[in-house]
């Protein structure tokens, strides 16, 4: 009988086979046409599409954050904390779909009384021939992460899906982390909906908009220089998919937020 603990209860899952959970598999399609048959009533010639599979594995990291924003909630005596966040890093593998750049975009719930909860995501690769992008789902026990990735294989290349694991925190991001590889703790979590109180952050009342044009733009930051000539204004980017469509020189309409004493980026359009 699964132990209960609350919101979320766990089980230890135990594989019928033989076969191993933590093992990744590339699908590259591949058609091969059948010998022709033709039936009593019409010519016709039979294909076939027939998987090739690879087994594969990376090493990653993703512990740079950006946006990571935490709602905690206090329910039946226990609490429980809502993460949203983008934490980037480094994928290695030898397989060139899964070595690059890593940029991770999670939902973390997270019962710390129990130290018990789950991730939901988006993993992405900026792999040598172009973005492998995969969806995540997995159980976080005590920081320890136990999940699974499907998703596209770079260009083309096939579907990948497999196992995830490493250490996974708010703060830390991603960890040890082990595509197909890595030892994972066999849970199971139910969750359930109840009523809970939220501790939520004030948010910002102070904003700043300019209207001119880009300057500057990096990862980190982007300058604008107004149109009535006034001095420029410069704000810290959180996330750099909210400046990948503008370069220096392009016309645009920023919006920042002030945040614990600085200007935030909170969206930037070309006019």
């Amino acid at each position: 009988m699964c132990p209960t603990i609350g919101p979320v209860s766990s089980a230890r899952i135990r594989a019928s086979s033989g076969v191993s959970l933590c093992s990744i598999a590339r699908v590259l399609s591949s058609r091969s046409c059948e010998s022709a048959e033709r039936t009593r009533d019409r010519g016709a010639v039979g294909c076939t599409t027939t998987p090739l599979t690879s087994r594969n594995c990376a090493t990653l990291s993703a512990t740079t954050p950006s946006n990571v924003q935490t709602r905690t909630y206090t329910c039946d005596g226990q609490t429980f904390e809502v993460t949203t966040g983008r934490w980037t890093g480094t994928a290695t593998s030898a397989t060139s779909d899964l070595n690059g750049a890593v940029v991770l975009h999670l939902k973390s719930v997270y019962n710390v009384t129990k130290k018990l909860g789950w991730i939901d995501g988006k993993l992405r690769i900026s792999a040598s021939d172009d973005r492998t992008h995969a969806g995540i789902s997995g159980i976080n026990s005590d920081g320890k992460l136990d999940a699974w990735i499907r998703g596209h294989a770079g260009r083309g290349d096939g579907i990948v899906f497999g196992s995830l694991t490493g250490t996974f925190s708010k703060t830390g991001g991603l960890t040890g982390g082990a595509i197909g590889s890595g030892t994972g703790a066999d849970l199971a979590v139910i969750a359930k909906g109840i009523s809970c109180s939220s501790q939520r952050t004030p948010k910002p009342s102070v904003h700043l908009f300019v209207r001119g044009q880009v300057e500057a733009v990096s990862s980190t930051s982007i300058t604008v220089k107004p149109s009535d000539g006034t001095a420029s204004q410069s704000c810290t980017v959180q996330d750099d998919d909210d400046v990948d469509h503008v370069e220096t020189g392009d016309r645009v309409e920023m919006t920042c937020s002030q945040t614990a004493g600085a200007w935030v980026l909170a969206k930037v359009r070309k006019r």
